[in-house]
């Protein structure tokens, strides 16, 4: 199932639709707080699950809920020169250019589980997720989330745009 992500232009906080194939609203979401972020995912109108940030001095961590249940954490490993996040709870790994959001995710037999695409030429963030494993559809679009939150945290820490053809806000 293809999924196109479409973000609303806010100056402080992000929220957007997800569309299916078809071009009808599936989800939305919302970023409920402005220093922590937590971001709530809706399909029709009720909560399927959140993503929150933990506060950390260094590294950045995303708790990702199903309902209000802990299914996960993404953390951000310490490396040198090219940033990585960790799902070792799933047994997930990404692969290939996460931080302009062009990237595949595989399960831990390496079964891909889906693969996103950014969407160029747009003021605000698009992409397509395609989720090959919809048994995980709810999980993966969480996990989606917590990278393009990322992917927001380190341009504002950084002072640079690190996501290409998208705004930072």
């Amino acid at each position: 199932m293809k999924y196109y992500f479409k973000e609303n232009f806010r100056f402080l906080y992000a929220d957007g639709q997800l569309y299916d194939e078809s071009g009808r609203e599936a989800y939305s979401y919302e970023n409920v707080t402005l220093w922590l972020p937590q971001i709530n995912l809706y399909r029709q109108g009720e909560k399927v699950g959140h993503v929150k940030k933990n506060f950390t001095f260094l590294l950045h961590q995303y708790d990702i809920f199903l309902q209000d249940r802990l299914v996960c954490t993404i953390d951000q490993e310490f490396t040198f020169f090219k940033p990585k996040l960790s799902l070792a709870q799933l047994g997930w790994r990404v692969e290939g250019d996460w931080l302009a959001l062009d990237y595949r995710i595989y399960g831990p037999y390496d079964n891909l589980i889906c693969e996103i695409s950014q969407e160029l030429f747009h003021l605000t963030r698009h992409y397509c997720v395609n989720i090959i494993d919809e048994s995980e559809e709810a999980l993966v679009l969480l996990v989606v989330l917590a990278i393009n939150q990322y992917d927001k945290d380190i341009a504002n820490n950084s002072g640079a745009t690190v996501h290409i053809g998208g705004n930072n806000n």
